[in-house]
Order: structure tokens, then C-alpha cells, then sequence
């Protein structure tokens, strides 16, 4: 007991040290007074998981408890990968609804890159855009695309497969009820809510390629690189945020919430997370960490009405308190086998975004993850919807901002231009500035 309150005390004085540091020496500070700038990004998980069914009747004479997958809110038990119909609808809510600034709101659907199927006698992977049997999902892509077109969806990375492929490969065909549940194209396994993907029992080089894979086949889908990343089910650790900077991921998600094995459980378990999340700030300024400190989720509510009364009223926390609102909603709440799940999820976004409008002049501005970490490291950002390269500038002086060529090819190539200096563009921006521009 001597030696476990020592090493309390001892982990005290160093959290306290930490925060001091903080303060003295930046972890780091922000290059805007995000107080009047009033944002508001979107983060949802989990879209193009093909599970947790195909359809609402996969269940059917089943005993799905038996099956110790392990704890799931009720809800997910008839999860869904969205369709076209789905996406469309959000979109049409996310559109009616602009900022000041005169674009629409948008969504950060974090994407699940790769599936599994037992096909035969054999397993089968299945890489977005394709999906496995079951899932087959008409005219989903093209929707999709509009939306990015459209400024309502803004695509980012989640998880390679939000599982441990062999772990599903070896629990997926134990006994006749896996048997029978896998061949009906259902998601879950006996032990699936263990086999998280980044567990630290998995070899890093098989997370490499793993990570490579699907860096590769988020742009071959979507058109541009991943700019900002949420580990699948908030499991990950130093190991993994190291390899997504040898990647260039350096926006995380949802730091606050990391679930780090390392740390241990209980009292001391929460100190080390307290101090492992202040030094991992004070240690990699070259990395911005986005924390949700806004809850949409009313599909696993009794009370929907009361998330997005409490949702609103935490984005306006934030904006007193000098951060962005970050918004977590999930996908389960958009995309499910009941249509009632739907209806409720598409209004409680559509509530939550009448809360939040304002007047014209006090209105939020809806930012991505990419915009509001640029904005974070020096007051400027710059974003592509459709043909147009939208810039900012968030602080209380002229900047100078250099669009790179990147962004001039996306946007030309929207446009049906072509775009060939390979130099960027260099733009003036007066304080508080928000452009559309035509490069």
C-alpha cells in the first residue's frame, strides 16, 4: 500500500508538472481566437462497414446472444450499411442548413475501408468500392459523390477492417450458430467485440500494410489523400499514432476518449491517461488532436429530444469556452434495417442544426477536420468543394496562404479544366476573410 500511494504521488506531481508546462511552454497554442469564429465540424464513424446485418430479418431463428459476441447497445444489433437512399436524405438535411459564410453543413463520415466474406469454402476481401454479398448497395457511389461535389460530405479514415481479420477468421466458422450467422453475411463472431483491430497483440508490420492498403484505396475512391484519422473503437496506442505520422496522419480524432491498454486500470490507469494525453501534446506539436465535446447520438437514447437539446447546448460550451465544436454522430444513427432509427437520427441532426443557426451575422461556420487543424497551426486553411477552392483566414491579421497544387488540380479537374503549373498559388488574405476562389 506504501509503495502504490508513492507512485500516486509521484504520478501527481508529474501530471501537475505537465499541465504547468502547458501552459508555460504550449502544447501548442492556437493561431486563432476560436471564441468568435463560432465552427462546428460533424465526425461520424463507421460508414461503408458492411455489418453489423444485410437486412432486418437476418436474425431470424436465431439466438443471437448465444453467439457471445460480446456488448453491443441494442440498437447496433440490426446496424446496416447505408445506401444510396440513406446518404441522399442526409445530404438534403445537411444542405438546407448554411453557415454565414453561404456553404451547407457537412458530415465527416470516417470510412471502414475493407471487408471480409466466407464465399465457398474460402474467405474473401472485399475493398470499398466493392462490398461482399449481402451488401450489394445500387447507386450508393454516385450519391456519395454528389455530395462531395455538394460541400455536405467530406470523407475521412476510421478502420482498415474494425476488426481483427484473423481473429474473425478463427472464431467466424466455430461451431453451427458462427457457421450459420456467417453464412448470412452477418458482421459479428464470437468474440468480435474483442478483436479490435489495432489490438497490441497484432504485428506492426501486418498494420503497415494494412494502414498502406487502405491510405491507397481511400484515394483511388475519393479523389485526395486522408487528412485526419479515429482509431476503431478509441483503441489505440504510442505504436499506432507513430505509424500514422510516418504516414502523415496527424490530425487524430478523439484523443480524450483513447482507450491505451498501456495505462493500466483504475486510479493510477486514469492519471496515466491524463498524463499520457498532456505529454503526447507537449511532445508532438506537429500533431493536432481534435476532441468531441458535443454528443449526437440519439438513436442509443430513450429520450432523442434531450441529445439534441444537450448537444446544442455543448456546442455553445465549447464556442464560450474558446474551442470548435466537435460533433460525434455516429453512422448507427443515420443508417439502420428500421426506418424509425432513420427518421429519428435525419430529425434530431435537423433540430440540432436549427439550435444551433443564430441570426445571419452569429450563425456558425461548418468546418472539416483538415480546415480547423490548419486553422489551429497558423489562423489560415483551405478547402475543395467542387470546382472551388474555399480559403480563410480566422485571425486578426493579414495573412498570406499558398494553395497547393493539389488543391488547384482537384478543383480545376471538378470543373472539367486543366490544370498544369505545378506551383501554388499564393493568396493575400485580409483578416476574417472567407473566399470562394476560381484558381
Amino acid at each position: 500500500m506504501k509503495q502504490t500511494g508513492k507512485m500516486m504521488v509521484a504520478l501527481g506531481i508529474v501530471a501537475c508538472g505537465l499541465v504547468a508546462g502547458s501552459f508555460l511552454f504550449g502544447g501548442p497554442r492556437s493561431a486563432v481566437a476560436w471564441r468568435s469564429v463560432r465552427a462546428i465540424a460533424i465526425e461520424s464513424d463507421d460508414w461503408g462497414l458492411a455489418g453489423f446485418v444485410p437486412r432486418g430479418d437476418s436474425w431470424r431463428d436465431l439466438d443471437r446472444r448465444a453467439l457471445d459476441p460480446g456488448n453491443f447497445p441494442e440498437v447496433y444489433w440490426l446496424s446496416t450499411l447505408e445506401d444510396s437512399s440513406m446518404v441522399g436524405r442526409l445530404n438534403r438535411v445537411l444542405a438546407s442548413h448554411t453557415g454565414r459564410d453561404g456553404h451547407p453543413a457537412v458530415l465527416q463520415p470516417n470510412y471502414v475501408m475493407s471487408s471480409l466474406s466466407h464465399e465457398g469454402d474460402r474467405w474473401v476481401r472485399h475493398d470499398l468500392p466493392d462490398l461482399p454479398p449481402g451488401y450489394h448497395r445500387p447507386g450508393l457511389w454516385k450519391v456519395v459523390a454528389e455530395g462531395i461535389e455538394g460541400g455536405t460530405w467530406s470523407p475521412e479514415f476510421h478502420a482498415t477492417w474494425h476488426y481483427d481479420p484473423d481473429r474473425r477468421k478463427e472464431g467466424a466458422l466455430d461451431g453451427e450458430l458462427a457457421l450459420t450467422v456467417t453464412g448470412r453475411n452477418i458482421m459479428l463472431f464470437p468474440g468480435s467485440e474483442r478483436a479490435r483491430e489495432l489490438g497490441d497483440w497484432r504485428n506492426l508490420g501486418v498494420l503497415q500494410n494494412e494502414l498502406d492498403s487502405s491510405l491507397a484505396g481511400f484515394e483511388a475512391l475519393f479523389g485526395r489523400k486522408v487528412q485526419s484519422v479515429i482509431a476503431p473503437d478509441y483503441h489505440w496506442n504510442a505504436r499506432i499514432e507513430k505509424l500514422w505520422s510516418s504516414r502523415n496522419l496527424r490530425v487524430i480524432q478523439a484523443k480524450r476518449e483513447q482507450i491505451n491498454t498501456d495505462w493500466g486500470s483504475g486510479k493510477s490507469g486514469r492519471l496515466r491517461k491524463f498524463i499520457g494525453r498532456h505529454w503526447d501534446r507537449w511532445r508532438h506539436p506537429e500533431r493536432t488532436y481534435l476532441e468531441r465535446n458535443c454528443r449526437l447520438e440519439p438513436a442509443q437514447a430513450p429520450d432523442p429530444g434531450a441529445v439534441v437539446l444537450r448537444c446544442a447546448a455543448e456546442t455553445r460550451r465549447a464556442w464560450a469556452s474558446g474551442q470548435p465544436a466537435i460533433v460525434e454522430s455516429h453512422r448507427i444513427n443515420f443508417a439502420h434495417t428500421e426506418a424509425s432509427v432513420v427518421e429519428t437520427g435525419l430529425a434530431s441532426l435537423d433540430g440540432y442544426l436549427d439550435l444551433v443557426a443564430g441570426d445571419r451575422a452569429d450563425s456558425p461556420v461548418f468546418l472539416t477536420d483538415h480546415e480547423i487543424a490548419q486553422l489551429y497551426l497558423s489562423g489560415t486553411s483551405w478547402r475543395v468543394k467542387g470546382g472551388l477552392v474555399i480559403v480563410r483566414n480566422a485571425t486578426h491579421s493579414t495573412r498570406i496562404l499558398a494553395i497547393p497544387t493539389v488543391a488547384l488540380v482537384r478543383a480545376a479537374a471538378a470543373r472539367g479544366d486543366e490544370h498544369t503549373s505545378r506551383q501554388p498559388v499564393l493568396v493575400s488574405l485580409p483578416a476574417g476573410t472567407n473566399l470562394d476562389l476560381i484558381p
